[in-house]
C-alpha cells in the first residue's frame, strides 16, 4: 500500500497528531485503503496509531485503538474520503481518550 500523504491535524497536550492516507493500487483506482490518526513517540521513535479505518481483512472496519479494549468495529460503511473526514472531525476526542487510557 502506498502512502498518498500525511498531514498535521493539530496538537493535543503539546503532542502533534497527524492523519495519513494510504491506498492500493493508486488514487485513480482505489481497491484498498487505510486512513490513520497517529503521533510520533519521541522515546521510542515509533509511530503510534490511535485510530484507523481500513480495508484489511477484505472489509471496511474501524480499529478503535484509542480505547483500552481496542475493539474492531466491522459495522461501518466508509469510502476512503469519508473515513478521512470522519477521523479528521473526531481526532481530538480520540486523542483525549487515548491519553486517558494508555498513558
Amino acid at each position: 500500500m502506498s502512502k498518498l500523504y500525511t498531514r498535521l491535524l493539530g496538537h493535543y497536550e503539546d503532542r502533534p497528531y497527524f492523519i495519513s492516507v494510504s491506498v492500493t493500487p493508486d488514487i485513480n483506482s482505489i481497491q484498498e485503503f487505510s486512513v490513520a490518526i497517529h503521533y510520533n513517540d519521541p522515546d521510542t521513535e515509533q509511530e503510534i496509531q490511535i485510530a484507523r479505518i481500513d480495508t484489511a481483512h477484505q472489509t471496511v472496519h474501524f480499529d478503535r485503538l484509542y480505547r483500552r479494549d481496542q475493539p474492531k468495529d466491522t459495522d461501518v460503511e466508509f469510502s476512503v474520503w469519508e473515513a478521512e473526514q470522519h477521523l479528521e472531525d473526531n481526532w481530538r476526542q480520540y486523542a483525549r481518550t487515548h491519553a486517558g487510557n494508555h498513558e
